[in-house]
């Protein structure tokens, strides 16, 4: 489990989250939703250990300790939006091969390729590629780590709708393995079909959406009143129940987006 606990993020002495905590568990896919600048790139990046901001609070990986920053890392993959993971002058195929080694990935660059509909594009240049182009490169590679947590900034930015069907697919059948995944948007029609659980940043805090959660009381409920009476929206510092089983579809996508507006709009 990838656990956050009373995670404080401050950038240019402006505090962007405060006290927030929340697990992802391994098989569950999260959306994090807010409008941009409300912190979700630097949320995602102090998840990987990647220094984009002042962090303060707790963030395991699993069982690991803290000192074992190696192990920690190679468990957790942050993938970066409009293409700035990639390297202009590096074909498709190398940027594929150079993931497999750096990750000692047992994943083969002939099956990923295939299932990202990139096969035919390996010996292309990124510099030649299509901004869509890049962002499907850029997510076969976040699939070729192999990596049990994979931090989705924006995934699918730039994508067709084709595309978006494929990796929607793609997360489902790695989630089913049990990888666990978050992927960030500003747009909610993003996300809200595929995710299990969505996280909405408000108000320097996060408002955790759960529809396999049982109806909360009233006494416990968020202060969303319109999400008390059918759906389980609240505080995202309860910790996520061990063996949840997840929900996700067209009904709860119509539910995350009552909330969706009633924070937002």
């Amino acid at each position: 489990m990838l656990s956050v606990t009373n995670l404080t993020l401050s950038y240019g002495g402006r505090v962007l989250l405060q006290n927030v905590s929340f697990d992802l568990e391994p098989g569950c896919i999260m959306g994090l939703v807010a409008p941009n600048g409300y912190g979700k790139t630097t949320l995602l990046k102090a998840m990987a250990n990647i220094k984009a901001a002042r962090v303060t609070g707790a963030i395991a990986v699993d069982d690991l300790p803290a000192n074992q920053v190696a192990r920690r890392r190679a468990r957790v993959f942050y993938a970066p939006g409009e293409g700035t993971l990639l390297y202009p002058g590096m074909t498709v195929g190398d940027h594929l091969a150079m993931t497999r080694k750096l990750w000692r990935s047992q994943r083969s660059i002939d099956d990923v390729a295939r299932a990202c509909k990139v096969d035919g594009f390996l010996s292309k240049r990124v510099r030649a590629c299509s901004q869509g182009m890049r962002q499907q490169l850029t997510l076969a590679i976040a699939y070729m780590t192999g990596a049990r947590y994979l931090l989705l900034d924006e995934p699918m930015n730039a994508l067709d709708p084709t595309n978006v069907q494929l990796n929607s697919a793609i997360m489902r059948s790695i989630a089913k393995q049990g990888t666990g995944i978050i992927m960030s948007s500003h747009i909610l029609d993003n996300v809200d079909q595929l995710s299990d659980k969505i996280l909405f940043v408000k108000d320097k805090g996060l408002v955790l959406f759960d529809p396999s959660a049982p109806t909360a009381p009233a006494s416990t409920a968020s202060p969303l009143s319109s999400a008390s009476a059918s759906t389980a929206a609240s505080p995202a510092h309860a910790a996520p129940r061990a063996g949840a089983h997840f929900a996700s579809g067209p009904a709860c996508a119509s539910k995350a987006i009552d909330i969706y507006n009633e924070l937002y709009l």
